[in-house]
């Protein structure tokens, strides 16, 4: 990594965000990106999604982007070299404490290997209802397999409780009793199901702010140069850390209320969220064009 000075930093959401379900990215918001990098600032993708998993919806293309953000800030990626530039990842001692609060509370769970190997995992499914696990399972056949009770963890980059929507808000306060004081607890929607709640315990410490700050700071990045923009839950963190922040319209209400809210597009909500934060630092002027 070579730590110039930039001009700011612009960080994004994916899922949701950058690409909207069933769709592909947009042309406008691939040109703003590279806009940005023309213009100096630093280009960063802040998303859960593992390196396996971006590797698996990129295939051979490559976005003009400079870091990636993975598994919420538990792996940090160069994006032009694809080298893994830190990771965060729980002992094992800390995975077996929080592997077994989790059991004994009878939760549908799934452990996952070290980053970045990350999308390897085992899971314990004790209710026998949860659709959104079985197709989690069905999706990563061959890089999954029942949990064994009876055999220790090694490390782990996190746990992943996956609840029902209409249990999930009482499953959240359970976890977070029992395990935010030592871990790090965040809130996501399913991208499988877009209903289901993903409850993520990783180390202490480990955010998509905290990784998008350790970029930020390795380039002499002031935290009032940063924009972010996101749609979800697992972005309150870094949207509320950014100088600047945007959500896309169809995000959650407490969202929606808290950050700038952008006008729902088929596409190019990162290039409006761009704009606007280029126009207000004068980097922009009104009438020149924009992507």
């Amino acid at each position: 990594m070579t730590a110039f000075q930039a001009a700011g930093l612009f960080a994004t959401d994916m899922d949701g965000t950058l690409i909207r379900s069933g769709e592909d990215f947009h042309r406008s918001d691939l040109a703003a990106l590279k806009r940005l990098g023309d213009l100096g600032y630093l280009r960063v993708i802040a998303t859960g999604r593992s390196p396996y998993s971006f590797k698996r919806l990129l295939g051979s293309r490559k976005l003009p982007v400079d870091y990636l953000v993975l598994s919420s800030g538990a792996g940090i990626v160069d994006a032009e070299t694809e080298k893994l530039l830190r990771k965060s990842n729980m002992t094992p001692k800390e995975t077996l404490f929080a592997l077994r609060t989790l059991m004994k509370m009878e939760l549908d769970l799934c452990l996952q290997a070290e980053v970045p190997e990350n999308h390897v995992f085992s899971y314990s499914y004790v209710s026998g209802r949860n659709p959104d696990l079985e197709a989690r399972i069905s999706l990563y056949e061959g890089h999954c397999s029942p949990l064994n009770p009876e055999e220790e963890p090694g490390p782990s980059a996190q746990l992943l409780v996956i609840a029902p929507e209409e249990e999930g808000e009482d499953v959240l306060i359970r976890v977070r009793e029992e395990l935010d004081r030592d871990f790090t607890v965040l809130r996501t929607t399913s991208p499988l199901d877009g209903r289901s709640m993903w409850i993520e315990i990783f180390p202490r410490g480990v955010s998509k702010s905290r990784g998008v700050e350790w970029l930020a700071s390795c380039h002499g990045v002031d935290v009032t140069d940063v924009a972010a923009v996101g749609n979800d839950y697992n972005d309150h963190d870094l949207l509320d850390w950014a100088g600047s922040a945007y959500v896309v319209n169809d995000s959650p209400e407490g969202l929606r209320n808290s950050f700038h809210r952008l006008p729902h597009l088929r596409g190019g909500a990162v290039a409006e969220a761009a704009r606007r934060w280029l126009t207000g630092r004068k980097h922009l002027s009104h009438e020149e064009p924009w992507p």
